[in-house]
Parts: C-alpha cells; structure tokens; sequence
C-alpha cells in the first residue's frame, strides 16, 4: 500500500504544484511592499481609502444593502487588507446567500492561503457554507478538487474523504442536465487515478491485489452505469467511453436499456434546456413549464433538482420559493429537506411574510423547539416588512403555534403566562409602529379575548379585553359589537347579553337596525314576554331617534346642494329669457 501512496501522490502532484503557484500569486496581491504596490501612486491609495469609508458608513447606515457590500468586498481586495475583507465576507454572508461568484472567489482567496490542517480545515467550513446558498456544479467540483488536493498519507482514509464529498456532489448536481456530466467525469477520473495506482510496477501480481483492481474497476464501471441513467447533455460520448470498459459490461443489455431510457428522456427536455439557454435573465415562467413538464413525469429527484436550477436564476422571486416550499411539503414531507429550503427561502426573501408563516409552521410540523419557533419569529419580526398587515399576520402565526403548546388537560400556568405576555407584545407592537392601523380591527385583542374565555373560563378578563377593543375607536360600530355579543352569548350569561345589547344600541350608528335584530332574537330565544318587549320598547325608542337624525342629515344635505347649485341654474335660465 505504500508504493500505490505514493503513485497516487504523483497523480495529483500537478493539482498541488498549480495550489503553490497560485499561493505565490495571492501572496502577492496581498504584500503591500512588493513591485505593484509601489508603482501605485499615493493619491490612489488615498482615493481607494476614501472609497472604502465610504462604503463603511453608507452600510453603518443600512447594513442590507447588497450593492454596497460587494463594492466594499471588491475595494477591500483591491486595498490588500486581508483582514477587514474576511470580517466584510463574514458580514455579508450573515446578511445575504452569496452567489457561486462570491464564494469561489472568498475560498479561493482562501485556499491559497491555507498551509496548516487547521488552515485547511476552515477552507473546508467555508465550501460547506457555500455549497447550501445555492445548486452550483462549479462549487461542487471546487470542492472535489480540493479534497483530492489534501490527500496524504492517510490512504484510504482520505480516499473516503474524497468519495464522500464526489457522493454529495453528484446527489446535489448530478441531475443537472447541461452542467452535470461534469462532475460524473471528475468523479470517475478520480477512481481512475485511484486504479493507476493499483497497477503493479512488475510482473509480479498477488491475488490481494488482482481483487483490488476488480472492485476498482467494478466501483468505475458502476459510476458510468449511474451516470448513463440519467439524461445529461452529450451522454453519447459517455457511453462510447463506457463501452471501451471491458468486454462483459459491454454486453450487459441493463446498460443499454436504461441508456437508451436517459436519452429518450433528454430528447423530450432538449427544448425546455433550449429555451432556458435562449431566455432572457428573467427565465421564471420558462422554468415554470419545465417544472410542469417534469410534474408530469412525476420523479420527484429531478423536479427538486429543476427548482434548485430555478432559484440560482430568480432567487428574489418569493413566489418562486413559495412553489418550491409547497411541493416539498405536499410530495416528500421531510424535515431534512423542507427546513434547509425555508431557511434559504427567507434568507433570499426576507420580505415575504407567506414564506416566514410556511416556516413557522414547518418548525411546529417537525417538533422543532420553542426557542427555535421564538428565534426564527424574532429574525422575521427584524426584516423590516412594509406593512402592518405582514407584521399582524406573522404574530398570528406566533400565537397560534403558542396557543398549541398548551395542554388545557395538565398544568399551563407558564405557557398560559407566555402566551397572554406575547399578546400584549404583539398589540404594542403593531400599535407603537403604526397607531391603529396597526391592528385596526382589533383581531389580536379579539383573539385574547376568545382564549380568555374558552380555555382559561375568565369572561371578566375577557370583558376587560372586549373594553379596550371598543375604546379604540370602535364603539359605533355594529360589527364589533355584534362579535361581543357572540362571545358573550357563547360564554357569558344572559344579564351582560341584555347589557351588551343596551349599551351597543345606544352607541352603534353605522347599522343599529343589526343589533335590534339580534337582540330581539337573542330575547326570542332565550328570554320571557317581558324580557322582549323591555327590548323592543328600547329599541323604538333609540330607533326614534335614530331616524330623527338621519332625516335631518337628508335636510341638510338637500338645502346644501340647494344652496350650491340653485343660484347656478337660475342665473343661467334669467339669461336665456
């Protein structure tokens, strides 16, 4: 096994001579005391740090402006201040997903770098970040060649090490159709290397080593096996590659069938792969009837695969995130799967209330803890929505996961307090940041208001709840006053109804003749002769006065158009006499 060492380190001797080339090239971008730097002038220098405060203060004012951080990436490069520029990758990257751009070029930087394990280690966290922003082949294979690029002398140990990453690979990309022959030929380069290794230096050749050279060979052909499953462009070059593989595999009639399966398949997605190479860079509703198409087909591995492709292109579209999300949920329900997406879904639009609600739920659906359903809320609540309706309708969401956790059965007296403070949080909330139109309708409070009574059997808090909702500006209206009534109807007792019903028709204005109605029913119903016609002689009395007023706004409304247009038309007449 040593010698085979030391043959496979030969393979790679290339990979490692290029890695120290281009660490002498990085060395001396970053060096400020070598030839380039000082042919710059001092007013360059000056206007490059001018440009770099700059940019620090705009993103001190907004630190979520994507523009500006990459201009500061670009000009802290340029500056050679390796330093600063990791703590602005770093800032960035906590804000924002990077693009495939963005990542190649920080591990890059990194990479050559990176001597010690430990340096190398933390190049290989950063490509673990990478490779989950987004479905990139060109990180993927990054990846792969680095991994291959630090195998030693643990052997088969770094062998694994490259496997498992070449496996990843191929699961994330494999599918893509135009890019991801790329990474099947790495991959089975790769365990071709591994096989020169193999070979004996002489004539020599023990039985340990002629079972190695099969299971090598074997691994490589099942390679081409997987890879010609699958429709990728110019998989007929890979086919004539694998029929050179050996005279038994090559008339294995498996092969060839689901060969020619895969390239039936990639003759009917051809002008979906066309149209997607023609589209303009909004490519969303190209992608979306290739999703349609590949639904038909039902295999859910390529339609995951063809939404990865989507969002490289439109990751700002929400509604795009907000389809991927649904499918995964409705088809494959897997928390491994389903999270992760949300996780980015929001990263990438962390406008779309609907995506942080999907999200919420999600978390609750796969029994994710409370401090995460808390964080994540509190994350949302921090990305700046642009109306109070967004910020209401993800409190909701908050209160209804919180309202869940509550078994009425055993003691709640903790979660039951949780939940009435994040009641209060929220109606402060909405109200501090917009009056009230924050919660104009009250929904919060009226929701308190229900839980108070149903589950908690306090219709006086309850009570107290309903006061409040109706000193905001609600008192003349019927509706509120009608949803008191069925509170108090459901849960209270007849005394406050009579009450409610009494003071609502004294107060409402906008549709009094709603609450006679329901509280002529609710006597109908409920109470005695003389109970309904002490509400039927209220009632009469308030609508007396009620219709007195309104006939005099009808008054008045005449003699002001009167008065408006009157003298108008009878200047015009006396003219035509």
């Amino acid at each position: 096994m040593a010698d085979s060492a030391i043959r496979m380190e030969n393979v790679i001797d290339v990979s490692v001579d290029e890695c120290e080339m281009e660490k002498t090239t990085i060395a001396i971008n970053y060096n400020e005391d070598d030839g380039d730097s000082d042919d710059s002038s001092d007013e360059d220098e000056s206007g490059l740090l001018t440009e770099i405060e700059k940019l620090e203060a705009t993103l001190q004012t907004n630190p979520y402006l994507y523009d500006i951080h990459v201009a500061l990436i670009a000009a802290l490069k340029k500056s050679g201040n390796l330093e600063k520029l990791r703590r602005q990758r770093e800032q960035m990257s906590s804000l924002f997903p990077l693009t495939e751009v963005l990542w190649l070029d920080w591990i890059r930087d990194e990479m050559n770098l990176s001597v010690s394990d430990v340096e190398k280690d933390a190049v290989v966290v950063l490509f673990e970040r990478a490779v989950k922003d987004y479905l990139s082949v060109e990180l993927w294979l990054e990846y792969a060649q680095f991994s291959i690029g630090r195998m030693g002398s643990s052997g088969e140990n770094d062998i694994c090490r490259c496997r498992e990453v070449f496996e990843r690979a191929i699961v994330a990309g494999g599918l893509h159709v135009s890019k991801g022959s790329v990474l099947w030929e790495a991959y089975r380069e790769f365990e071709k290397a591994i096989l020169m290794t193999l070979q004996p230096l002489d004539s020599d050749v023990t039985a340990e080593r002629e079972q190695a050279i099969s299971r090598q060979c074997n691994r490589i052909l099942n390679i081409f096996k997987r890879q010609l499953s699958v429709p990728l462009l110019e998989m007929e070059k890979t086919y004539e590659e694998f029929e050179d593989w050996g005279s038994v595999e090559k008339r294995d009639p498996n092969v060839k069938f689901v060969y020619n399966k895969a390239h039936a398949k990639l003759k009917k997605i051809t002008p979906f792969e066309e149209a997607l190479f023609r589209a303009e860079p909004s490519t969303e509703s190209v992608y979306r009837n290739y999703i349609n198409f590949e639904m038909q087909e039902g295999e859910p591995t390529r339609i995951q695969c063809l939404y990865e492709r989507a969002i490289v292109d439109n990751c700002l579209s929400s509604l795009m995130w907000e389809e991927y999300v649904n499918y995964l949920e409705v088809q494959l329900k897997i928390s491994d799967v389903i999270l992760p997406v949300y996780e980015r879904a929001v990263r990438n639009c962390p406008w779309s209330v609907k995506l942080w609600q999907g999200y919420l739920r999600a978390l609750e659906r796969y029994n994710e803890s409370s401090d995460k359903v808390k964080e994540v809320t509190e994350t949302a609540l921090a990305a700046g929505f642009s109306s109070a309706d967004e910020f209401r309708e993800l409190w909701l969401t908050y209160l209804d996961f919180l309202r869940r956790q509550i078994n009425w059965n055993q003691d709640h007296d903790e979660v039951l307090e949780l939940l009435r403070r994040t009641f209060e949080k929220a109606h402060k909330h909405l109200i501090d940041g917009f009056g009230l139109d924050g919660d104009f309708n009250c929904l919060i409070l009226q929701y308190w208001a229900r839980i108070e009574a149903k589950y908690c059997k306090n219709m006086e808090k309850a009570r107290e709840i309903w006061n409040d909702i109706l000193h905001l500006g609600h008192m003349q209206k019927a509706q509120m006053w009608l949803e008191y009534s069925n509170l108090e109807k459901a849960f209270g007792n007849a005394k406050h109804v009579r009450k409610l019903f009494a003071r609502a028709m004294q107060s409402t204005s906008d549709w009094p003749e709603s609450i006679a109605e329901a509280w002529l029913n609710f006597e109908r119903d409920e109470g005695t002769l003389e109970q309904w016609e002490v509400a039927l002689s209220k009632i009469k009395s308030r609508m007396k006065i009620i219709q007195e007023k309104r006939l005099q706004v009808v008054c008045f409304t005449i003699v002001f158009f009167a008065f408006l247009f009157l003298p108008n038309l009878l200047g015009s007449g006396a003219k035509r006499y």
